[in-house]
């Protein structure tokens, strides 16, 4: 089971070629799985407005109140129940800390820490997945 999922980003040129694309373990690909949720908006996918996290949709001057990570952690949740079938059993935990960026421009900006725990359906092995992004301008670590 460890080779038969693609790795992404995909290679459509490799792929209209039929050649052999990279592929990844059920973990890794289950771990791109949630990053490509975290960093898609509600709306952003045309097959399916419901792909994605509502950290997007938030005021970010509100990041540091309990309601609003509250609120981001639920949201997480279910779009991992309803999107991601191989987990069980998941627990997501949020946390947001300001974060001094170094350089040109000297600055303070909120990074959001992600962290989830679960369990592999199939398998019953424990899954974690920790992804940190950079909110308010958005950018990704």
């Amino acid at each position: 089971m460890s080779n038969e999922f693609y790795r992404i980003p995909l290679d459509f040129e490799e792929l209209l070629q039929r050649r052999h694309l990279p592929r990844c373990s059920v973990q890794e690909s289950i771990a791109q799985h949630l990053y490509l949720m975290l960093t898609t908006y509600f709306g952003e996918s045309r097959f399916d407005s419901t792909f994605g996290c509502v950290v997007w949709e938030q005021d970010f001057e509100a990041m540091t109140n309990m309601r609003w990570k509250d609120a981001v952690q639920r949201s997480v949740e279910q779009t991992i129940n309803a999107h991601e079938p191989r987990l069980e059993q998941v627990r997501v935990q949020v946390g947001v800390e300001d974060f001094e960026l170094k350089g040109v421009h000297q600055r303070i900006r909120k990074r959001l820490d992600v962290i989830i725990k679960a369990v592999l359906r199939h398998t019953n092995e424990p899954f974690g997945f920790r992804a940190s992004l950079f909110v308010a301008p958005l950018s990704v670590e």
